[in-house]
């Protein structure tokens, strides 16, 4: 399959890859109990659902600051599962092809490295919403390697906008559905303060 915005695949092998792509995601998203596995399709479904109510808006969306809260949440598994299975589902509605098996392997490697770096809770309470910004660049780069450097160059603009997205998303929300979803982060999320500015932490632990 000859695909200028995707993987050159002939169509058994994309069919293969995907099988084998969906069908680890589903199995690593029950993985690690029942409450985690709640948890996880609870993210997955606000990724799915956020993404394609931002569809309009050029890169943003709020799948890679969701994956990124599961590495730190339920871990990298999950959260690579929930990167793969948000591409997939969400692409149903936005349109699909070769280039959704390398935004799924984008996402799931922005969640597995999301937990390499943040194994330090401290770490994770001082760096979430930095990091936020740096993996917009880096889910950038990830889907422009099978289309080469030239092609992730004059995407950058592009990985800027998605940067940007991820920072305000995580600012204004993420804080909002951690609560939400429960007490098992250790994060301590910083939020919009107009006295004093974007470090006012609204939860210590």
């Amino acid at each position: 399959m000859n695909d200028p915005h995707g993987l050159d695949l002939s169509p058994m092998m994309q069919s293969t890859l995907e099988i084998a792509l969906v069908g680890t995601a589903m199995i690593l998203l029950v993985s690690k109990g029942r409450r985690n596995a709640i948890e996880a399709v609870a993210i997955l479904a606000l990724a799915v659902i956020g993404r394609m109510l931002m569809e309009p808006i050029p890169n943003v969306q709020p799948v890679t600051v969701l994956v990124m809260l599961a590495a730190v949440r339920i871990g990298g598994s999950q959260a690579a599962s929930i990167g793969i299975l948000a591409a997939y589902l969400s692409n149903l509605s936005m349109g699909g092809g070769s280039w959704t098996v390398i935004q799924a392997l984008s996402w799931a490697s922005v969640g597995i490295l999301t937990a390499l770096l943040m194994r330090n809770s401290e770490l994770c309470s001082r760096s979430f919403t930095a990091y936020t910004l740096l993996m917009g660049f880096v889910y950038g780069f990830l889907v422009s390697l099978p289309l080469g450097m030239q092609m992730w160059i004059s995407g950058l603009p592009f990985d800027l906008l998605h940067a940007i997205g991820n920072l305000t998303i995580a600012v204004w929300t993420v804080d909002l559905i951690d609560r939400t979803l429960g007490t098992s982060s250790e994060l301590e999320w910083v939020r919009p303060d107009l006295n004093r500015g974007l470090t006012a932490p609204s939860r210590q632990v």
